[in-house]
């Protein structure tokens, strides 16, 4: 994972958190570190009050006004409201499965989660768990839109909670959600 990329992307992903517990003394927390020498560490920690607040100001063709916008080149958001509600109808199981010799990949629905994990013995460790509550919001948009401010809004009723932990050779990136105003 290229560092400018993984920062980034735990960027957008503590905004997506952040907005969902603003209602509350929340604070969503993204730490990334890049081990390598001349790395470095960044740690975001954001009130989720005020990620709600700035979420709908972001003014990009993709990502505006709380929504994220979807080029429908290959799969549209209807495609994927219509995936989603199959897979939920189905209740738990196991989706997808990947194995090669970098990685063992599995993505899930169990209980109340959306579970994306890889094993030990991958190169690269993921574990994503979302609420299935927060990807019903999320694609509860009009149009083509997904709805990341009802997806947050949805996060918000979840809880203090790890969501995202990525770590490879280049960097780790984790993201949680907590009442505490510091990286610990």
């Amino acid at each position: 994972m290229k560092t400018k990329r993984t920062i980034q992307l735990a960027v957008i992903l503590s905004l997506f958190a952040s907005a969902a517990l603003a209602a509350t003394n929340q604070w969503v927390h993204v730490r990334v570190e890049t081990p390598k020498k001349g790395g470095e560490t960044v740690s975001v920690n954001v009130p989720l009050a005020l990620a709600e607040t700035v979420l709908p100001l972001i003014k990009e063709k993709e990502f505006s006004e709380g929504r994220i916008h979807i080029d429908e080149k290959d799969l549209t958001v209807q495609d994927l409201r219509k995936i989603w509600q199959t897979v939920k109808e189905q209740g738990d199981a196991e989706y997808v499965t990947v194995k090669n010799e970098e990685m063992n990949l599995r993505v899930a629905i169990e209980g109340k989660y959306l579970l994306v994990k890889t094993d030990e013995n991958s190169e690269t460790q993921v574990q994503i768990t979302l609420p299935t509550q927060v990807v019903d919001a999320l694609l509860s948009g009009t149009g083509n839109q997904l709805d990341l401010l009802a997806a947050v809004h949805a996060l918000q009723e979840t809880g203090s909670r790890e969501i995202v932990s990525i770590k490879d050779k280049d960097a780790q990136v984790r993201v949680w959600i907590d009442d505490q105003n510091v990286t610990k």
